[in-house]
């Protein structure tokens, strides 16, 4: 990629960010990372399909957390739902866990708008005092050191994370190897570790404005 096309990625790239598209540490050192056992899902209230008590051995879970406020969550609804459709059979369950959201009032509502465009069950996160984290947020995505939503989880059939990331940002391939039991967890966290540690370089070129650094990034990144 040229520094001209760096140039006009450049603007896609913050406004993700600051739209919640890419993952952001919450913290030096997540205590939920790959590989450790899935922390209890706490739910206020089912809203969509049949409510799931605990996660199951043998199950591929899909614990995708969203917000009404959030249009980059939005979007990703058709995707997850044609994930959920294309699994269904191979014991695999989508969950879209609404967090951090504004106005509880409003939750129920959009699902019902949805209808069958959110075709996956959908639960909304058991909160203390509203307008603070729930006990799944802090669980889960605190925990994990995440600070953007939309962001999935992948749990895998032995109930570890799998995977931890955006929903339309590789998520359809560990899902695929996950179910067919060929996932290499430790080498996918390798990767993202990677990938998280460019970014912080590109973020701080960015803020230094230092140019000459930060266009090489871009083309290594992409």
């Amino acid at each position: 990629m040229t520094a001209i096309r760096a140039r006009l990625v450049l603007p896609g790239i913050l406004l993700a960010a600051l739209a919640g598209a890419l993952p952001a540490r919450a913290g030096e050192a997540p205590t939920l990372k790959v590989g450790d056992p899935a922390p209890r899902l706490s739910v206020s209230k089912w809203l969509n399909g049949e409510p799931v008590k605990q996660l199951e051995k043998g199950t591929v879970y899909i614990i995708e957390c969203w917000a009404t406020w959030c249009g980059p969550c939005r979007a990703s609804i058709p995707h997850v739902s044609e994930l959920q459709a294309k699994y269904k059979e191979k014991k695999v369950v989508v969950i879209g866990l609404n967090v951090w959201e504004r106005d509880l009032a409003a939750v129920e509502p959009f699902v019902k708008k949805m209808g069958d465009k959110m075709a996956y069950r959908v639960a909304i996160d058991e909160v203390d005092k509203p307008g603070e984290a729930g006990k799944s947020a802090r669980d889960w995505l605190v925990a994990a050191g995440q600070e953007g939503i939309p962001c999935a989880f992948v749990v895998d059939k032995q109930s570890r994370i799998a995977w931890i990331g955006h929903p339309m940002d590789g998520m359809d391939e560990v899902v695929e190897a996950v179910v067919a039991g060929t996932y290499d967890p430790k080498a996918a966290a390798g990767k993202r570790a990677a990938a998280a540690g460019l970014q912080e370089k590109i973020q701080k070129a960015f803020q230094a404005k230092d140019w000459d650094a930060l266009f090489p990034l871009l083309d290594e990144a992409a």
